[in-house]
């Protein structure tokens, strides 16, 4: 299973709905991390999907728009670099 990367534009999303928004998202199973910024208005999704076409579809049935979407090859959280 790839592991992708959405980053997607908030506007003015209060907490609570995004709160909402991110029990819904995590009800998938295939999300790992959600992560947003208040102040500059984005969200990163990071989940998992069998292939990016699958990841569109994902997105397309979860009524996600992305900005952009970016398949994860490699991560380091520790200084060394690991394939995913």
């Amino acid at each position: 299973m790839a592991r992708y990367l959405s980053n997607h534009a908030l506007g003015c999303l209060p907490k609570p709905a995004f709160a909402s928004l991110c029990a819904k998202l995590f009800a998938t199973s295939v999300v790992r991390r959600i992560i947003a910024g208040q102040v500059g208005e984005k969200m990163l999704v990071e989940f998992d999907a069998a292939d990016q076409a699958a990841a569109d579809a994902w997105l397309r049935a979860n009524k996600l728009t992305p900005l952009w979407v970016m398949r994860i090859d490699f991560e380091s959280t520790d200084g060394s670099v690991r394939g995913l």
